[in-house]
């Protein structure tokens, strides 16, 4: 069955439980904004796409508001300090301990069930409801009670939302909030809150705080409380002040509105004491707490919230530390004192060297709005992703404040894998990335200095490494599949930028580096790593379809730039050994009980990343690239994407990849499947767009549509940008054919629905346009060409008993009339074009 068929719309459900916004799933009527002038399909203009872009406009940033305050914060109390727990609060510890859980302290009730503890805690009578904010470890099998004054008020269940990690168990600080009931309460000036684990608890009840808030009035008497005042004031007018006595911890969350990075920067005007300023950051609403989400490697290690201190009197204060990505800031005083702050403010980081963030030279629209915004959520994903690189994280982590400091790569901007983290150069991650910044802002420079810098890191043998982990370790050659992708990324740079000097180069470090991967294939053609066999996200199984199809991918490339370079002979031996290695996969890998290829001779499960590399690679081809197909809809379709395998158990672990999915795109687009395009985007990508999310495109989703790693997953990740490129090269059809889009292709392949597309595409010699339009069974396409470029346009055949160019007939009833006419994957292909060319279909 078809995953568009298995996951139909109305069976999408994580779509609406995600908060999609409302726009998301409505069309674009093509009346939505005028009509360029003259435009015969009657399209908007281009600049009606602007709307989406999320790029600021300057380096300054404020919020868009705050999102959640409470005037009044009663009490506070926190398993990090003794003195909070049982001088202040009065701890019925029973057999609980305290023990660190995701980098920080909590008090841990223990596995046994029943057990639990307890505090005694302020409260304000007379000034409205009461709600407890809590902090705990996160955990997917957790489950306990809330009590207050010994009735239960909120029961803590398992969430499989939860079940992401990094290392060990640490899935990431979360809070929950519990309204407490007014007659829990009455005229009582402090309440008795616990925590008392279910029958079967997990781990149990992990607290780090608990807080008592209610929406305004004055704090108890020291040494309990705080209040905050005008929380907007901060960023709008009037100030925000904080005021905090020994238990308390006023905070406010400032929502940006979409992943930003930078550094903060605001006025404090110390009025009492000298509190430290606590700056929390999380890409999520679900992860941000005061000790914010994971950045470092490993996690818990390191002190990932921000703290600013503070002198009497008032002064600018900008944080000396760069917090690479984060949608949510949590403000919090750190101590006893009164704090008004104001001018609160981000000074914008990614990006650094273009001068005109907004300022996109590629565009996409289309009547579907979802996939609008896609196209500049991934956009913008690769923006946040692109860094100075003297500002990439140190590894490994180490306690004490975090830092973002450590030199990653060359030049004034680079484009590492991630906003938040890892902040350093990844070869795959490169591979889906770069084109996403040639086709978005149209800047080249952050690709090449990657591509080259990793370059100069090529081995005596060969290989040019997969990852440059930081100054302090240099280059790493665990990753030979990314030694793959870099040719890759070589011969795309060509592609679309034309610049010849940086072909010419790095061209003898692509052929040691091919050489370098045919030395690792074995007698049968399979590709076996010897000594560097991580792949994007397991160890290398000797001999995979995997890795041995992206070698067949890469030869074929290779042989491109060998042919471009004049070199034919050395063409014509890449394009045997890719042959013989296919022939070695079909032989050796192939299932036909399942109808997919094996992760490899000693792996007898099947892949997503095996199977979508074979059909686009070529490997997989006619009945066999349709079985792939129809095998992702029938064992590895799942609500939230696509699993990466179809057990788990083996080498390949089973979650969903926004990374291989790429490739699945592509499968699915190479053999005219529109429909399994659509439905893994939506499945997939379509719920990253929801209200709380950042904007930005997940590194990876667990099987329950979650972030898969938990807090220390990156929600803004450059390898998860692949709907930019699919969308500009498959849907709007225009892709480079010679080096700086001398020759190009515009093939659409519309999806499920779609009635209009346009775009533009910046080049070297100027930008592409194209539009494609379809009304019932009739079908336009406008292709305008740059000067000193070459197009080659399709409609679709299907239908069409008549195609004309410029009105001039060049096809009809199967028969080519112009020269050089073809039907080619199932469109009508014009070769030739030059100018401005208007394809029309008649039936």
């Amino acid at each position: 069955m078809s995953p568009a068929n298995k996951f139909a719309r109305t069976r999408v459900s994580v779509i609406a439980s995600l908060s999609l916004g409302a726009a998301a799933l409505v069309a674009v009527p093509s009346g939505a904004a005028a009509a360029a002038p003259g435009d015969p399909l009657g399209l908007p203009s281009l600049s009606a796409a602007d709307r989406y872009i999320l790029a600021p406009s300057g380096r300054t940033v404020r919020p868009v508001k705050a999102a959640e305050s409470s005037g009044l914060n009663a009490d506070h109390v926190t398993a990090a300090s003794e003195e909070s727990e049982k001088e202040g609060h009065d701890l019925d510890a029973g057999s609980s301990t305290t023990a660190k859980a995701d980098g920080v302290m909590t008090r841990q009730a223990g596995g046994a069930a029943g057990a639990g503890f307890g505090y005694r805690m302020r409260v304000a009578p007379g000034r409205g409801p009461v709600t407890l904010r809590v902090e705990e470890a996160g955990s997917a099998t957790a489950h306990y009670e809330v009590l207050v004054n010994g009735v239960v008020v909120h029961e803590r269940k398992p969430d499989p939302a939860q079940a992401g990690v990094w290392s060990g168990d640490k899935a990431g600080l979360v809070h929950y909030d519990v309204a407490v009931p007014a007659r829990l309460t009455g005229s009582a000036e402090d309440i008795r809150v616990a925590f008392r684990n279910a029958g079967d608890p997990g781990p149990g009840a992990r607290i780090h705080a608990v807080w008592t808030v209610h929406k305004d009035g004055r704090a108890p008497a020291a040494p309990y409380g705080g209040t905050v005042q005008n929380p907007s004031g901060a960023f709008r007018h009037g100030g925000t002040t904080l005021t905090s006595n020994e238990y308390g911890r006023p905070y406010v969350v400032y929502d940006f509105g979409k992943e930003v990075g930078g550094q903060v920067q605001v006025t404090a005007d110390v009025r009492e004491g000298t509190p430290k300023l606590g700056l929390a950051f999380s890409e999520s609403a679900q992860y941000l707490t005061t000790a914010s989400d994971y950045s470092q490697d490993p996690v818990g290690l390191a002190t990932e919230t921000h703290y600013l201190e503070t002198k009497a009197g008032r002064t600018a204060m900008t944080d000396p530390v760069i917090r690479g990505g984060f949608r949510y800031l949590m403000v919090f005083l750190d101590g006893p004192g009164e704090v008004k702050l104001s001018d609160l403010r981000l000074k914008f980081t990614a990006d650094p060297a273009n001068p005109d963030l907004d300022g996109y030279k590629g565009a996409f629209l289309s009547s579907d709005d979802t996939l609008n915004r896609l196209w500049y959520a991934g956009a913008y994903t690769v923006q946040m992703s692109t860094i100075d690189p003297t500002t990439g994280r140190p590894y490994p982590g180490q306690e004490g404040p975090v830092r973002n400091d450590a030199i990653v790569g060359e030049g004034d901007s680079i484009i590492s894998d991630g906003a938040k983290r890892d902040r350093m150069i990844w070869g795959g991650d490169n591979a889906i990335a770069d084109p996403v910044s040639y086709l978005s802002t149209g800047l080249s420079a952050p690709s090449a200095n990657a591509v080259g810098f990793m370059a100069k890191g090529q081995a005596a043998n060969g290989q040019i490494p997969g990852l440059f982990l930081t100054d302090k370790l240099g280059y790493n050659m665990n990753w030979g599949e990314y030694a793959a992708w870099w040719v890759h990324n070589y011969w795309t740079h060509y592609l679309y930028t034309g610049d010849q000097a940086f072909f010419d180069q790095w061209y003898d470090a692509m052929k040691k580096n091919v050489a370098w991967l045919e030395s690792n294939a074995g007698d049968d053609g399979l590709l076996t790593m010897k000594g560097a066999g991580g792949t994007w996200g397991y160890g290398n199984d000797a001999g995979g379809t995997y890795v041995s199809s992206l070698y067949v991918k890469v030869l074929g490339q290779a042989a491109q730039a060998a042919q471009a370079k004049g070199d034919t002979g050395l063409a014509a031996t890449y394009r045997q050994h890719a042959a013989r290695t296919a022939k070695a996969v079909n032989d050796h890998l192939w299932d036909p009980a399942a109808g997919a290829y094996k992760v490899g001779p000693s792996d007898a499960n099947h892949p997503q990343d095996g199977n979508a590399m074979a059909v686009v690679a070529g490997v997989a081809t006619g009945d066999r690239a349709r079985s792939v197909l129809a095998f992702f809809g029938d064992r590895l379709a799942n609500p939230h994407g696509d699993l990466t395998v179809d057990r788990a158990g083996g080498a390949v672990p089973q979650y969903i990849s926004t990374f291989v999915s790429a490739q699945s795109l592509l499968a699915h687009s190479s053999q005219g499947d529109a429909a399994g395009a659509a439905s893994l985007l939506r499945r997939t990508w379509y719920p990253m767009l929801g209200k709380a999310q950042p904007g930005t495109l997940w590194e990876n989703v667990s099987p329950a549509g979650a972030p898969q790693l938990g807090s220390y997953t990156s929600l803004s990740h450059g390898w998860a940008a692949a709907p930019t490129s699919f969308l500009t090269n498959q849907v709007l059809g225009v892709t480079p054919t010679s080096g700086g889009f001398g020759t190009f292709t515009v093939l659409p392949h519309p999806t499920g629905g779609l009635r209009w597309a346009e775009g533009r595409v910046p080049t070297p010699h100027g930008d592409i346009t194209a539009a494609w339009r379809l009304r019932g069974a009739a079908f336009t396409l406008r292709v305008a060409a740059p000067g000193g470029t070459t197009a080659t346009a399709g409609v679709p055949a299907r239908g069409a008993a008549e195609v004309r160019v410029n009105g001039k007939v060049v096809w009809r009833d199967g028969t080519a009339v112009r020269p050089g006419v073809t039907v080619k994957d199932g469109l009508v292909q014009v070769p030739g074009l030059t100018g401005t060319s208007i394809l029309t279909t008649a039936r």
